[in-house]
């Protein structure tokens, strides 16, 4: 009995490595995904900021062309009137005039706002800009240093995995399919030590007759509160 819970305790020791391992390689890949997730959500604000400045020029250009438009309507309207012979016609011409002219002060107010607008979006793409190449940098050489201990966690859980394999095949077969339920149940601590009647895993004070009996038998037991495989140190029987 005393072989068994040894490579019970051995078993676990390396499961519980094993756990850690795996735990620290899901950590960092949430880490990767994260620095992914803050480069990805910047690119889209920019490549957003670009469509708006896109579309911001688009506006510019036929503002532009109504605006060319409105004053080549001015310069032929002014050119007729040495040809006009009448005040009613003169006044008429005047008319036509002014509202070309309110027409391009208006354009050319549109002009202004989408030049401001466009000037706001440049700042704030250029600054978004600066952030993800900042950020790239950054990302970059800590996501080297996260493959480079995801490689060296891999090669190591590779070689635990063989240990492993090799001491679970020593355990009697009833006593590790226990052993492997709880592991999964308790959190990697599937086998603790009963010491002065007391469990080591849930600190609960064992039933005295319960205790004396694993003292007399020297077996592997469980924990009547919270499941775990238990054993008595075999030299001190404490």
């Amino acid at each position: 009995m005393k072989e068994e819970v040894q490579l019970l305790i051995d078993l676990q020791e390396l499961d519980q490595h094993i756990i850690t391992g795996r735990k620290r390689q899901d950590k960092l890949r949430a880490e990767q995904k994260t620095l992914t997730i803050k480069s990805v959500k910047i690119e889209d604000m920019i490549a957003q900021l670009d469509s708006e400045i896109a579309l911001i020029e688009q506006e510019r250009g036929e503002i532009n062309q109504s605006l060319l438009k409105e004053q080549d309507n001015v310069e032929k309207t002014e050119a007729r009137l040495p040809e006009i012979k009448t005040q009613k016609e003169y006044l008429a011409i005047l008319k036509e005039s002014d509202v070309a002219k309110k027409q391009i002060k208006d354009l050319q107010d549109a002009l202004a706002q989408r030049d401001e607008a466009m000037a706001a979006l440049q700042e704030d793409c250029q600054e978004k800009q600066q952030e993800l190449d900042t950020l790239k940098g950054t990302s970059d050489s800590r996501s080297d240093e996260i493959n480079q201990e995801l490689s060296d966690i891999d090669a190591s859980l590779v070689d635990e995995d063989t240990k492993r394999a090799g001491l679970a095949d020593k355990v009697p077969a009833d006593i590790r399919k226990r052993y492997e339920l709880l592991l999964i149940r308790r959190n990697g601590v599937a086998l603790v030590e009963a010491r002065k009647g007391t469990c080591m895993g849930c600190n609960m004070h064992l039933p005295p007759q319960f205790f004396n009996a694993m003292l007399k038998k020297q077996s592997i037991d469980t924990c009547p509160y919270c499941n775990r495989l238990l054993y008595v140190m075999p030299y001190t029987g404490q």
